[in-house]
């Protein structure tokens, strides 16, 4: 609905119905020339128009802002910026500015000039009080026309597409109804002022059944005047009132159903709540086993972390020890080696022994051989002879039994050496393995070191969701009990909301 072209529309109309009617009083009963009414009527029609024309000069701007925003807000209501409302509520606080000045001039100096005209013209002479009265007429209808324009354009029109897209505006329909009649009341009096003022200033017979048809026909204007603004005023005023009513009656009804699901639901909720608030102090209590329970694990922890440590201790004096025998059966086995090398050069010793045993044999026998041949004279050393031989035998006795020990303590040295060997690799591998535990240690250490710190943190995560747990706990009792109250709330709104409705059912 294009507000500019309603603007128009009732602003020629109700101006030229209120400078019509005036002309009816004026040329009608004060100056008793009907025929004026319509054929001299030009000039006061063409001023009003002049003025009308300028009156919409002005508000053309100023509507089509406003409803440049009215259907930027019917597209998308969202789209409304602060700027857009308050541009809004400019072009609605303007619009009445340049009709109240357009009716004040148009009635003022065109339909209240009446008097002055007469007077210029020369058919009637100018009466300062005619004037005054005509003036004080023409003030009120003039109001009048401002009133109604304002009224159906601004307050109803305007106000309901700035709703329409969610900008709140609060109008008193009934305190424009009241200035309305107030107006009515105060124009019917100035007519009906103006119906005996030629009868009063000419008097004659038949001026008592001219006054009153005069009055009869007055009256009639002043009821068609009141009747239609009245009726076009209160018409829209119901319409309204209607439409607030039907909206009124729906929101009350979906208030109703809304608080009766949100009773229903605050119920459920309380009812959840209560049996979250039950869970909570469950959970509370779990957090304390749990807690206490963590406890004793890093209580665990730190002895495991303890006897790893010292099992690490005992671990790395036992690889001290291997390694110490490692060292020693190494030299031991160098000095069997060695004594075995000594026992070798023992052997080149025996058989040189051996070499000269065989030798000396040899020279004792041959001596024999000689002293044998000598007679009496190498008796003696026949003897000496038979005594080196039979040394000779018995040092190749000793050799042989030498020969013996040598070759058991060679076997025994070349037994120990293989064994030195064997427990070298042994001792080689139980080094390697106690190296290798040495390191699992190390690892099992440092997992420990972690196990402890972790049970630590672990402990303070759990004293911490312990005391947040109690902290829900307490804030969800006190969520139940909010709710609860909510509940008797939205049952009591819900009440209120029933006798809301019974209420806008009367409307």
């Amino acid at each position: 609905m294009n507000v500019f072209k309603i603007f128009l529309t009732l602003i020629f109309s109700t101006t030229y119905l209120g400078i019509f009617t005036l002309r009816v009083f004026h040329y009608g009963f004060i100056y008793e020339r009907p025929s004026a009414i319509v054929f001299e009527c030009i000039p006061t029609v063409s001023i009003s128009f002049f003025l009308i024309l300028g009156c919409a000069i002005v508000e053309y701007p100023i509507l089509t802002r406003f409803e440049s925003i009215i259907k930027k807000g019917r597209r998308d209501k969202s789209s409304i910026t602060e700027s857009d409302v308050a541009e809004c509520m400019s072009c609605y606080k303007k619009f009445d500015i340049a009709i109240a000045a357009g009716d004040a001039i148009g009635f003022l100096l065109g339909a209240g000039s009446t008097a002055i005209i007469e007077s210029i013209k020369g058919i009637a002479p100018f009466e300062p009080l005619v004037f005054l009265i005509i003036e004080l007429q023409s003030v009120g209808i003039g109001f009048l026309c401002y009133t109604l324009i304002v009224f159906l354009v601004k307050r109803i029109l305007m106000t309901s597409q700035m709703r329409e897209i969610g900008i709140q505006v609060n109008e008193n329909l009934s305190r424009n109804l009241n200035i309305a009649i107030g107006s009515c009341v105060y124009i019917s009096i100035m007519n009906m002022i103006t119906v005996p003022i030629n009868l009063i200033k000419n008097p004659g017979e038949g001026n008592f059944n001219k006054y009153l048809l005069y009055c009869l026909i007055g009256a009639v204007l002043d009821g068609l005047i009141c009747f239609g603004t009245y009726y076009l005023i209160i018409r829209k005023i119901q319409k309204t009132e209607k439409h607030i009513s039907s909206n009124l009656l729906k929101e009350t009804q979906n208030l109703v159903s809304a608080t009766k699901e949100s009773a229903e639901t605050s119920h459920n909720q309380s009812t959840a709540v209560k049996e979250i608030v039950a869970t909570m102090q469950d959970s509370t209590e779990l957090a304390g086993n749990i807690s206490e329970k963590v406890k004793h694990v890093t209580s665990l922890a730190e002895k495991s972390r303890d006897a790893v440590l010292s099992g690490r201790e005992v671990l790395q004096k036992n690889v001290n020890e291997l390694l110490e025998i490692k060292n020693t059966n190494r030299l031991t086995i160098e000095g069997i080696r060695e004594l075995n090398k000594k026992i070798n050069s023992i052997w080149d010793i025996v058989s040189i022994i051996n070499v000269v045993a065989d030798q000396t044999k040899i020279i004792a026998f041959n001596a024999e051989l000689e002293a044998a041949s000598s007679g009496e004279a190498g008796k003696n050393f026949h003897i000496v002879a038979t005594e080196i031989r039979r040394l000779s035998d018995n040092i190749i006795d000793s050799i042989k039994e030498i020969k013996e020990r040598i070759s058991e303590i060679q076997k025994a040295s070349d037994s120990l050496i293989l064994d030195g060997e064997r427990g070298t690799e042994q001792i080689n591998s139980g080094y390697t393995g106690a190296k290798s535990l040495e390191k699992d240690f190390e690892s099992i250490m440092q997992s420990s070191d972690n196990t402890a710190a972790s049970t630590h943190e672990i402990l303070e995560h759990v004293s911490q969701l312990s005391s947040s747990s109690e902290q829900i706990f307490i804030t969800l009792k006190q969520i139940a009990e909010g709710i609860e109250n909510f509940s008797e709330f939205t049952s009591s709104i819900s009440s209120s909301s029933e006798n809301v409705r019974k209420i806008a059912d009367l409307l």
